[in-house]
């Protein structure tokens, strides 16, 4: 079982259609790609043509080389592969880019720089999913975790495992359950039609009816069914872990109805300690994932889009760098235009929606996060800054700050920090005075950088 890493952007190619022994060949990487065998390139392709997946937007499909390709897009996490093997989405911040395009990356001779580059990203990824709504452990500790050099799937399984731990030292909840038992000896209630027909020349038994104790209840079952999933995709001290704490529930049956008994889940104060355990339930059987993965039980997968990801880490931690500002997240107050059909009342269309409005006295900046990389020492491609988010960011100021002096009026236009872009660019002025600046946002710092015109109010 093997662990691939790529960021991404990445390209998948697959092995030669025409040799059968590229069903067994080695995946192997090639300048910050990857090359699958045949078979787990062909389950990818099968995962993301289904029409009940949404896979297709995960990946671009084509072909480079003369070969087939999967590109990877703005999802980042963990793919479990049919044979074992697992590729892992890194957020693009950290990889090396050539100047012909954002998919193409550069071999490096070093290996270690490519993997503490990875270490990197990891972190950075794991901090981010924690601090926003994706992983449900909101509080949980990693300081006892080697998150930097784990991979993401053992990363995402300690933490669940965490919480099955706090649960067993709380205590597995138990309940009584009606059985029906023929016994040697009186328990409970005899149901005396059960006795004739089944003891009416054994005599010395009883049919009976009672109730007992059991830990075989939906939760449990469902816990048990999540750890035997887990144990089977990870190794060593993940894995020492999982088999310790399935040791717990070894007397209850794994859920023969996942979707039955996950309905069926009991609340209250009874069973408190079990809510932290149910986010990680509906992740793993993909209730709630934030990828559907229909059609193969095989193909689990565990993947985040990434610019919802930063545009929620980045508003999070902006209320708290600015702490004394009003920051308002994905505002729905203006649109566009106003028009009237014949015969028919106003009405306002295409919605404005600015993923922040930061609010103080009588003004307001609009700003917008792009999870994009732009280059600040390519002035002459305009730092490969999009003109679509500068027209965007017009938009918003139309609707947005239409009381405030054009001249006095911000804009902010806020992307990832990167190595090609560790400064706030020089003011870009629109003719009527309106400035829109483009600022980078220190993922590892959790920090906005050149921010000071607000910082200094």
């Amino acid at each position: 079982m093997a662990t691939w890493s790529v960021f991404e952007y990445a390209r998948l190619y697959r092995g030669n259609r025409d040799k059968q022994t590229d069903y067994d060949k080695q995946t192997d990487y090639s300048g910050g790609n990857l090359l699958l065998n045949a078979r787990q390139f062909d389950s990818l392709k099968k995962l993301i043509s289904s029409d009940e997946s949404d896979h297709n937007t995960l990946f671009r499909y084509g072909f480079e080389r003369q070969r087939e390709v999967l590109i990877c897009q703005n999802y980042v996490g963990v793919i479990c592969l049919p044979d074992g093997d697992q590729i892992e989405i890194l957020p693009k911040t950290h990889r090396l880019t050539s100047s012909q395009g954002e998919g193409e990356l550069k071999p490096l001779v070093d290996a270690r720089k490519i993997d503490d580059r990875k270490i990197d990203a990891r972190k950075n990824l794991i901090k981010m999913l924690m601090a926003t709504r994706y992983l449900p452990n909101k509080t949980a500790s990693t300081a006892s975790l080697d998150i930097a050099r784990m991979p993401l799937l053992d990363v995402f399984i300690q933490l669940f495992l965490s919480e099955v731990n706090k649960l067993v030292k709380a205590g597995i909840a138990r309940s009584y359950e009606t059985q029906e038992e023929n016994l040697t000896y009186w328990k409970g209630k005899l149901l005396v039609s059960n006795q004739i027909k089944h003891n009416l020349v054994t005599k010395h038994r009883h049919y009976m009816s009672f109730d007992e104790l059991s830990a075989n209840r939906p939760e449990n079952r469902l816990i048990r069914s999540a750890l035997q999933w887990a144990v089977k995709r990870v190794q060593g001290a993940t894995e020492h872990l999982c088999q310790e704490l399935l040791f717990h529930f070894a007397t209850i049956p794994r859920s023969r109805a996942i979707s039955h008994d996950m309905k069926v889940w009991q609340g209250g104060r009874l069973l408190q300690h079990y809510e932290p355990i149910r986010p990680w339930l509906e992740m793993i059987f993909q209730e709630h994932s934030p990828t559907s993965v229909d059609g193969s039980k095989d193909m689990l997968s565990l993947l985040f889009p990434m610019e919802r990801v930063f545009e929620d880490y980045v508003a999070q931690k902006l209320k708290t760098q600015f702490s004394d500002i009003v920051i308002r997240t994905q505002s729905r107050q203006q649109s566009l235009v106003t028009h009237q059909p014949a015969g028919r009342p106003e009405q306002s269309m295409f919605q404005l929606r600015p993923d922040l409005l930061i609010e103080f006295g009588d003004r307001v900046i609009v700003a917008d996060t792009k999870w994009k990389l732009i280059d600040e020492n390519r002035p002459d491609q305009k730092y490969k800054i999009s003109e679509a988010d500068f027209y965007q960011m017009l938009a918003y100021n139309q609707a947005y700050q239409t009381k405030q002096d054009p001249k006095e009026a911000e804009i902010w236009v806020i992307y990832p920090r990167s190595e090609t872009f560790l400064q706030a660019l020089p003011d870009f002025k629109f003719e009527n005075g309106l400035t829109i600046k483009v600022l980078p946002f220190d993922i590892s710092e959790s920090v906005l950088v050149g921010s000071q015109s607000v910082v200094s109010i």
